[in-house]
């Protein structure tokens, strides 16, 4: 009885805990979870999320959104809630994929490794950022493909690795890879474009019309 009491106070010892230790301890577990994307194939992965959480995929989501909003000036809030919407409805979409095709995961538990993955994308928007203010036009366009393109091939890696020890049928994996690997190509594109939309923009001024000349209300004499 001792040890089981002891187990217990072990267990909920973090009720004691400040605030500050609570925030830093969940910091540190996003931090975490965020580095194991880039390491796929792990079986920490797995384990991590077996205890999911959605604070760090609502941040990834939060960045991403206020990137792309930096980058749309005049349409910063209708981009704002088609990214949180195309994030978090395309994650619970790949979610009921998964489950129909048999996966035996929870719904939480694919919403935050989905939101985990897209933390390359993230990066590759940040770096988007980086090419169009250090490098010329032709170049920063040719760097924006390929972070994206690295970035998209990266988090489609890291959830298929997941997604794969899931228990899904042999013959239905495919399927039910299928829809992650558009939900991130869509996100791709939509990062794509929006750096592309404000290089437009911004490289061609506005076409200043030359005033008409005023019209003469003289009228001549006979």
């Amino acid at each position: 009885m001792e040890s089981g009491r002891n187990e217990f106070q072990v267990e909920f010892n973090t009720i004691h805990e400040s605030v500050g230790e609570s925030i830093w301890r969940d910091l540190r577990v996003v931090f975490r979870r965020m580095g194991l994307v880039f390491i796929p194939g792990i079986s920490s992965l797995r384990a991590e999320l077996n205890d999911w959480e959605l604070w760090g995929p609502l941040f990834i989501c939060m960045s991403l959104s206020v990137i792309l909003c930096l980058e749309a000036k005049d349409e910063a809030s209708t981009v704002f809630t088609v990214v949180f919407l195309v994030v978090w409805v395309g994650s619970a979409i790949v979610t009921l994929n998964a489950q129909l095709l048999g996966a035996r995961i929870s719904f939480f538990q694919t919403v935050c490794l989905l939101g985990y993955c897209e933390f390359p994308i993230l990066l590759s928007a940040a770096l988007c950022i980086l090419w169009n203010h250090v490098l010329s036009a032709s170049l920063a366009v040719v760097l924006r493909f390929v972070s994206v393109a690295i970035a998209v091939s990266w988090s489609t890696l890291a959830a298929a690795t997941f997604l794969s020890d899931t228990n899904v049928p042999p013959g239905k994996l495919g399927l039910s890879l299928y829809p992650v690997l558009l939900f991130f190509l869509a996100l791709g594109w939509m990062v794509l474009i929006g750096f592309q939309q404000h290089h437009t923009n911004t490289a061609s001024p506005p076409s200043s019309i030359p005033p008409t000349p005023a019209l003469s209300s003289s009228t001549p004499t006979p």
